[in-house]
């Protein structure tokens, strides 16, 4: 077990213990206050409070391992629910319905609530630094070594095995992409999947090298699990770009925000440590007063709400975010102990897109949301993402330069612009097409998603030019890793009408904290990018009040 794991073991297992110490107290607070239930006196309120416990216990004793204690408390739930549905008859269905039967059941519920936490997970002490994850790539085979240079600029983390595949445990737990020979195919694909289930993951993608473009060939490997097949010489920068879509797509179903509506305490923090190992960021709000400031300043990919949380109902919050045009396509999610089906679709049409039923085991929890999160993304992509990069569209990055300044605005630290454009573009076009233009577009994309931050805001300003917003980061080491990325990009080999041809790029930066409006920036990097192009193009300036720099 890593230090990471067992760090999260212990916490989900001091989150047991919490539960059970929180259950026992209020389930021996109820069978005092309704001791006098025996000789039928009901009181409205307390009834109601039981009910509210039970539910509670139903929905949330599964997750924390107490199965036997949330059937019973389910049991218990139903049989007392007519009670506050009947409000003519309220005490009197209350002496039919609790019975001495009810009451031997209400009583053994503490009995059911057995400590069965396991022991903390001892933790490693030595500290591991996690360096900012660039996509990794597991090249297998002797007669790839020339492939696997070919992908160096590009930025990936690339591992070049030429050992048996049968002792290659330790490379593939650090590969995000397998590439390999199509004919080993067979191999690759049976040891993937079995350190997939050794190591309790998902399968790694696996790209194949061949010789072989036949119809036949491809539907052999796609039935064996392919996910891409490169014939060869291979068109490395076409190679890139399938690489990097794959990431992205891993990226995405990792990567996303969730805002969690749940008043039992335990339970949604329960919750919000399973997603975060998972790598999603969850905000909890155990009160939803402040729901439409979190929804505002947050900007979560889906909202999971349970359905009861008194005084408010999720139902009506729901509708309530309904209301604000900019949240209708906001996936929101109900978490709720309610297993009445006509009630669960009652609720969905008032506003919400999916009914997740409590207890729901962490695999569960961390499949749902992954995937109504991707989902949730490749729509947003569709209106905010370029077509042809998949990077943010002209008005979406300006938007999000408008939101990074008011971020520096607020918070000072050190902010770079930055604008990019390819040189001698249009000769690009004119002389080998605009399919190879488009590819070497998008082999700049690509190679900008490898090397810079998940943090850094990128976009498709127009035609050839790009723009880059890299938050916590100053001029001078932009400087530096912009003249790095000039520096690999040129290494970029196409091929064209005429054969093989290099593109170089040309870069302005300015400090977004200089200006007191986005836009002064945005020209100031555009000063700066026009300076580049008359020294010479190929390189980075630095935007200065009284005159440019290299």
């Amino acid at each position: 077990m890593t230090s990471k794991e067992a760090a999260l073991d212990n916490r989900l297992a001091l989150l047991k213990v919490r539960f059970i110490e929180r259950t026992t107290t209020q389930l021996a607070a109820m069978l005092e206050q309704i001791a006098d239930w025996q000789e039928g006196d009901f009181v409205y309120d307390d009834i109601k409070s039981l009910y509210q416990l039970l539910h509670r216990l139903a929905g949330s004793s599964g997750t924390f391992g107490f199965n036997q204690l949330g059937q019973q408390a389910r049991h218990l739930e139903l049989t007392i629910k007519p009670v506050l549905s009947d409000s003519a008859h309220t005490m009197a269905l209350a002496a039919r319905v609790i019975d001495a039967d009810f009451l031997a059941r209400l009583h053994q519920l503490p009995n059911l609530l057995q400590d069965n936490t396991p022991q903390l997970a001892a933790i490693a002490q030595t500290p591991t630094s996690v360096p900012p994850h660039k996509t990794r790539l597991l090249v297998i085979g002797d007669t790839l070594s020339e492939l696997a240079a070919a992908l160096a600029p590009y930025g990936f983390n690339i591992q070049y095995c030429t050992q048996p595949i049968t002792e290659c445990e330790l490379c593939w737990h650090q590969a995000d992409i397998i590439i390999g020979q199509a004919r080993e195919l067979t191999a690759i694909a049976a040891w993937n999947d079995t350190q997939a289930r050794r190591h309790q993951q998902q399968s790694a993608p696996i790209l194949c090298i061949g010789v072989d473009d036949s119809f036949a060939a491809r539907y052999a490997l796609a039935a064996q699990g392919a996910n891409g097949l490169f014939t060869q010489p291979v068109d490395i920068p076409r190679l890139a770009e399938r690489i990097e879509q794959l990431s992205r797509e891993q990226r995405e179903l990792q990567t996303s925000k969730v805002l969690l509506l749940d008043d039992d305490r335990e339970l949604a923090e329960h919750y919000r440590l399973v997603l975060t190992a998972a790598g999603k960021e969850v905000r909890v709000m155990a009160h939803p007063e402040g729901l439409l400031a979190a929804l505002a300043e947050f900007r979560p990919d889906i909202v999971l709400l349970d359905v009861h949380m008194p005084p408010y109902s999720g139902v009506t919050l729901a509708r309530m975010i309904r209301l604000e045009p900019e949240w209708l396509s906001l996936p929101i999610i109900y978490l709720s102990s309610e297993q009445d089906r006509d009630q669960q679709i009652s609720a969905l049409a008032q506003g919400a897109d999916e009914f997740i039923t409590k207890p729901i085991s962490d695999q569960q929890l961390v499949r749902t949301v992954r995937t109504l999160c991707y989902r949730a993304r490749q729509v947003a992509k569709l209106v905010s993402c370029d077509g042809l990069t998949g990077l943010l569209n002209h008005s979406n990055i300006k938007q999000a330069l408008l939101h990074e300044h008011v971020r520096v605005q607020r918070y000072g630290h050190s902010t770079t612009l930055a604008m990019l454009d390819l040189d001698y573009f249009k000769q690009v076009n004119d002389r080998h097409g605009h399919a190879a233009g488009d590819q070497v577009i998008k082999a700049l994309a690509n190679l900008l998603q490898q090397r810079l931050r998940n943090s850094d805001h990128l976009g498709r300003y127009g035609g050839e030019e790009f723009v880059a917003i890299l938050p916590d980061c100053d001029i001078k080491q932009a400087f530096q890793m912009f003249n790095a990325i000039c520096h690999h990009f040129s290494a970029l080999t196409f091929n064209g009408k005429d054969g093989e041809f290099h593109v170089t790029v040309s870069i302005g930066l300015a400090e977004l904290n200089g200006f007191v409006l986005a836009e002064q920036a945005l020209h100031a990097t555009d000063e700066a990018l026009y300076q580049r192009k008359h020294q010479g193009r190929n390189g980075v300036n630095c935007y200065s009040p009284t005159g440019h720099k290299e």
